[in-house]
């Protein structure tokens, strides 16, 4: 078996800082990946062209193919196409396609081109052309001696399309594969997980193994290298044991999200659910609605923050808040009934806590109790999540819905 490599740069000073992460590396590598192409190595560099050029230079230095993603753009900064022409010694000229359609895209808007927007059209000698069909800067494939260049736009949406569209068909792939396989576990801790999965980590036939932990969630990554179009045993073997293992736990693969996961239970018993929330502030409701296709199992929500809200709208009993308190075992179970039977829903969710800083009277930050009332189930838990108030609030999202899956498939069997 034997597998091709790569180098990934990120072009774009913006993502040297703290809030612009990128994000085109995980999914080029991933891709890559599928057809025997291992990414060796992933550089980011600013906009600067002394810092661009000595990038590249590296790149060719090392690497038979180089993907560069960003500066293709019409302002200023955008200087990968000039850079890369420069090292090659390849001069540019203007595509008259790419220009007119480019006039084309700015008249429809009523614009006028600029002299910056013309510089999209620069072809350098002996490159193909791989259009955009999301926006305006086409991409380049470039062959020098053994290395194949491929320059795509930054913006992710433009990559992705363009990579499928045009990039995986032009590249050779390698006589193998990289297979990648994520388990996504739900109610453990991170150290739970290792500790009960370590036999299978362990295992001499194991395949590469990344434990990974995120407010709510843990996730296993599973890789093993494979001659293309065979099956990763390993991966399969190493799952069916993780399952055997962990059982309910692991909610979903891959991409798969707890409210899809979710949504697709209710829809498939035919069921709907509504909502009622306290401290999580409508975010089960907005997670739920995140699914494309919600429409046909969620019923509402009611954000029922004050006393007097969880009083009047969901049916929670004065005696219950004066006796036991609005965060307590009690209202969340008499909000979760009153919520289902007000919207007229085969289930009622409904979760109510402290987020921190603060919390009651010898009550901690982080304390949770969540409830689920539906045909013949009842249910209260009392949960208790680490982190500041943005965690516990995620981790309560996460832990409501994962309650309402486990229960769900219970009435499935």
């Amino acid at each position: 078996m034997k597998l091709r490599h790569a180098e990934l740069i990120a072009i774009g000073t913006e993502l040297l800082d703290p809030w612009h992460p990128e994000t085109n590396g995980s999914y080029l590598s991933r891709r890559l990946g599928e057809i025997g192409i291992a990414v060796r190595f992933r550089v980011i560099v600013g906009d600067d062209v002394r810092d661009l050029e000595e990038a590249i230079r590296t790149a060719l230095r090392r690497s038979t193919l180089v993907i560069t993603t960003g500066g293709l753009g019409p302002t200023i900064d955008d200087r990968t196409r000039e850079t890369v022409a420069g090292i090659l010694g390849r001069p540019l000229s203007e595509d008259p396609a790419i220009a007119a359609s480019l006039e084309e895209r700015y008249a429809r808007v009523g614009l006028r081109m600029s002299d910056g927007a013309r510089r999209q059209a620069g072809v350098p000698r002996g490159a193909e052309v791989l259009p955009n069909r999301r926006g305006s800067a086409p991409g380049l494939v470039l062959r020098e001696g053994g290395t194949t260049i491929v320059l795509l736009p930054g913006v992710p949406a433009e990559m992705r399309q363009m990579v499928e569209d045009s990039v995986l068909s032009r590249l050779t792939p390698g006589t193998a594969r990289i297979a990648r396989r994520t388990l996504l576990i739900a109610g453990m801790s991170e150290s739970e997980v290792d500790r009960r999965l370590e036999p299978v980590a362990r295992d001499a036939e194991a395949p590469g193994w990344t434990i990974l932990a995120s407010p709510g969630r843990v996730s296993i990554h599973l890789s093993e290298t494979v001659d293309r179009g065979a099956a990763p045993r390993r991966i399969e073997r190493a799952e069916e044991r993780i399952r055997e293992i962990l059982g309910a736990s692991v909610f979903g693969v891959d991409d798969d999200t707890m409210e899809a996961v979710v949504g697709r239970l209710l829809q498939g018993a035919g069921g709907t659910v509504a909502v009622a929330e306290s401290m999580t502030g409508g975010g089960v409701a907005r997670a739920i609605t995140n699914v494309p296709g919600s429409s046909r199992y969620f019923v509402g929500g009611i954000v029922c923050y004050s006393d007097r809200v969880k009083r009047r709208a969901v049916g929670v009993r004065p005696e219950t808040i004066r006796a036991h308190g609005a965060v307590s075992e009690k209202a969340a179970a008499e909000m979760a009934s009153g919520v289902r039977r007000r919207m007229g829903a085969t289930w009622g969710l409904a979760v109510t806590g402290f987020a921190g800083p603060g919390a009651g009277a010898g009550r901690s930050a982080g304390e949770v109790f969540v409830s689920v009332r539906g045909p013949r189930v009842a249910r209260v838990e009392s949960l208790s999540f680490p982190g500041d108030r943005a965690a516990v609030r995620r981790r309560a999202v996460i832990g409501s819905l994962d309650l309402l899956r486990r229960l769900l498939m219970g009435a499935a069997r």
